[in-house]
């Protein structure tokens, strides 16, 4: 925890890199930071959670793929054009209660991968089957930051140039709910159907570094709504992916501009103080209150971020919300 110091209640924070703002150029990876140092294998994805793709799986990697299935948090996809590896596989897949859970096998040619666009997080292409899949359905099924092995070749998406985050709940810190993206134009298609299905009431959302931060509040109108009372999730914004889930404090209304995402961080002021979650992991990172000597509460009434600097309001206690089930 790092008091802050400052006369008055608008309290104002130079963010240094390390809290979350990184240096001008750099982009990390939502799963892994640094993605030059990972050789993906079947053996080594360098990836907890996420969609994996094997394409033209040879016999002898059959066991590799199926110790990558016994990780939790997986979803792997096999495409192969052999018939009969595709019923071995998939029997031994029935009998490990694996098929049609954490691993799907499908056949059909290699010249196109039957996954949509920008889904993977990785996909192996065997050695064996040399350059029969094309380098371009590739990249096209793999999401921006994601990482590919090409028969032994490795590629990382980068993200397209235009692509806007929506940072805080209005895209910005001035407010303006317009965004700045230059790629999402009609016609659009889904992208992913994810989880939760249900949401309790106030819903806050921002969106940065390939990742979606969801803070779900205290009203449930019914009880499918439950489970996701006071609740912060973090998802992966090209599959639907969760990446992490941590409770929330009870008895703040989040309703407000309290929720700020950087490339590799959520900073989240409550009632309490700012807390900074690091977006890989969900761990807390570091948290922020103001001294009261200087302020009439410790309550996070409205924060902004921009070009290194956090920008807040912190003011008097509020009457406590009581959660609704």
């Amino acid at each position: 925890m790092r008091p802050l110091s400052l006369t008055g209640t608008l309290a104002l924070l130079t963010v240094m890199p390390a809290l979350g703002q990184l240096p001008v150029g750099q982009v990390v990876d939502p799963i892994v930071e640094n993605n030059d140092t990972i050789e993906v294998s079947l053996q080594n994805l360098g990836l907890k959670r996420g969609i994996v793709g094997v394409i033209g799986i040879s016999a002898d990697e059959i066991n590799s793929l199926f110790e990558l299935c016994q990780q939790d948090g997986l979803i792997v996809f096999v495409q192969t054009d052999d018939h009969q590896l595709a019923t071995e596989m998939r029997a031994r897949a029935d009998a490990a209660k694996l098929l049609g859970q954490q691993l799907f096998i499908e056949t059909g040619s290699l010249k196109h991968i039957h996954l949509g666009n920008n889904v993977a997080d990785r996909i192996v292409v065997s050695e064996s089957i040399g350059n029969t899949v094309p380098e371009t359905e590739v990249m096209r099924a793999l999401r921006p930051r994601g990482i590919a092995n090409i028969a032994g070749q490795q590629r990382i998406k980068s993200v397209p140039s235009g692509t806007d985050d929506w940072s805080h709940p209005y895209h910005g810190p001035d407010n303006n709910p317009q965004s700045d993206d230059l790629l999402v134009r009609g016609s659009f298609r889904t992208q992913f159907i994810g989880y939760p299905k249900f949401s309790p009431m106030p819903e806050q959302t921002v969106i940065a570094g390939g990742r979606i931060y969801k803070a779900m509040g205290h009203i449930a109108h019914k009880a499918n709504q439950n489970a996701m009372l006071n609740k912060l999730l973090c998802i992966n914004a090209y599959n639907g992916v969760i990446l992490w889930q941590r409770d929330l404090s009870p008895g703040f209304m989040l309703h407000r501009n309290t929720m700020v995402a950087t490339d590799d961080a959520l900073y989240m002021g409550d009632h309490e103080s700012c807390k900074i979650f690091d977006g890989e992991t969900g761990v807390l990172r570091d948290e922020i209150k103001v001294d009261s000597k200087i302020s009439d509460g410790p309550v996070w009434k409205w924060m902004a971020m921009r070009d290194g600097v956090l920008y807040a309001l912190v003011g008097n206690p509020e009457v406590k919300i009581q959660t609704q089930r």
